[in-house]
């Protein structure tokens, strides 16, 4: 059964009204598990790629599809067992918003709560099942994390704006997708294509890098915390809500908009 694309937006309408009604504990809750399970898809992804150097060695791109096949284990997570995420957030909630079903002011209150609760919950992930059991802290991995975190935060600030625009474009339209399907495998088909694909080509997701910069600062890479936000999770915010706001949720809501 799959949902026409004036269905599914339909769909992302009434979630942004349920999000709207929930309470503020219950998004918090969500949020931590949201940062959680895009670390947990990260470290599979990281831990897959990293961990094979005799196939990967003079072959980045296998090396780059290697972390993307993976990857999308979070966000299969978040839409089918439960949990919020800041970037998705970003093009449901402003279905919700034109159709009138939410005031706009909530948009920034649950981007910004999401957004915290998002990188919490990724960096305890990283503190208590990755830094202290040692999971990554032996080679190759300890020092591709270092330097995955150095080369995260050494692109130019426009690079990773415009990364981040295209990641979260990719990202929304895979809930999208996900939601054009009412069976388990299509949903996670859905899912996972357009994931795959935004990590493969190595574009910015923010949550995505709650979990490397952290991780990478927690295995000695010579990274500050006020470069992991300046130099990268703020740019790749920023260009995340405009992928995922304007390109996804605001194109959508007007070509598919029905009259009443």
């Amino acid at each position: 059964m799959i949902n026409t694309p004036t269905e599914v937006l339909k769909t992302t309408e009434q979630m942004a009204l349920k999000k709207y009604q929930g309470s503020q504990v219950k998004l918090a809750v969500l949020g931590l598990l949201g940062g959680a399970f895009i670390a947990m898809g990260g470290l599979l992804s990281f831990y897959i790629a990293f961990g094979s150097p005799t196939l990967t060695e003079g072959a980045p791109g296998f090396l780059r599809l290697m972390q993307g096949i993976p990857f999308p284990l979070g966000l299969i997570l978040i839409v089918l067992v439960g949990g919020e995420l800041v970037t998705g957030n970003t093009a449901i909630l402003f279905t919700g918003a034109r159709k009138g079903l939410i005031p706009w002011r909530y948009l920034g209150a649950n981007w910004l709560m999401t957004w915290l609760t998002n990188f919490a919950g990724a960096v305890l992930f990283c503190y208590f099942l990755v830094h202290l059991t040692g999971l990554l802290q032996v080679e190759p991995w300890h020092s591709s994390i270092i330097n995955v975190a150095v080369s995260k935060v050494s692109l130019p600030w426009h690079v990773v704006f415009m990364k981040g625009v295209a990641a979260n474009w990719l990202v929304c339209l895979a809930i999208w997708l996900g939601l054009s399907s009412n069976e388990m495998i299509g949903r996670i088909i859905g899912l996972w294509l357009p994931v795959m694909t935004f990590v493969t080509l190595s574009f910015e997701h923010s949550v995505a890098n709650m979990f490397y910069l952290p991780m990478g600062i927690m295995s000695g890479a010579n990274v500050t915390i006020w470069e992991m936000l300046w130099r990268n999770i703020i740019p790749a915010t920023l260009g995340n809500i405009v992928g995922g706001a304007i390109l996804v949720g605001m194109i959508y809501s007007y070509a598919f908009k029905t009259k009443e």
